[in-house]
């Protein structure tokens, strides 16, 4: 099986890919035993690659270690065009590392055991989900006035219906404080 990553092949042995899509759901039985639950959206799809470095090969882990560190512009993670036969499968064209990097020495073998996570970047999900149209938010209003705004906030009255008894009490608020 072979991974590159723009061009260049990760390097090392018994190299296993480990494809996974998570689907976000939330509970919707309450305190019941129903089996409802609300789709929440695909997340991004990711790759858990393991692989086998011997020691004598330290460039192998030397050259891993700077495709997982390098940053594009303002310092953002780098992205990669991915070839491998797993990601095409699920459908992974672009990939970023996501969740670090380890490499801890094998038990009876003089190399690391390397692991890594690929992040799918551009999914296709992602892409649907920003072509879709945006919900239309609608002016929501209740009955009344704003809370710490007046009758005559907004200079005259005029375009508010007064009952008569708030007609009364407005007569004698105009009275007892006039407008200046």
């Amino acid at each position: 099986m072979t991974l590159l990553l723009d061009g260049e092949q990760v390097m090392g042995k018994n190299l296993k890919i480990t494809a996974n899509l998570r689907i976000e759901a939330d509970d919707m039985s309450g305190q019941t035993s129903n089996t409802d639950t609300a789709h929440k959206g695909f997340k991004p799809k990711t790759l858990a690659v393991t692989l086998m470095i011997p020691f004598v090969d330290s460039a192998q882990l030397r050259t891993l270690m700077r495709l997982a560190e390098a940053t594009a512009g303002g310092g953002q993670l780098k992205m990669y065009r991915i070839v491998n036969d797993t990601a095409a499968a699920f459908g992974i064209r672009e990939v970023q590392f996501s969740d670090g990097v380890s490499a801890r020495e094998a038990d009876t073998q003089a190399a690391w055991l390397v692991q890594f996570t690929l992040s799918e970047k551009a999914s296709n999900p992602e892409k649907v989900e920003q072509r879709r149209a945006a919900n239309g938010v609608s002016a929501q209003s209740a009955p009344g006035q704003a809370v710490g705004g007046s009758a005559n906030a907004a200079g005259t009255g005029a375009d508010q219906e007064l009952s008569g008894f708030e007609k009364t009490l407005k007569k004698l608020d105009d009275y007892l404080a006039p407008q200046a």
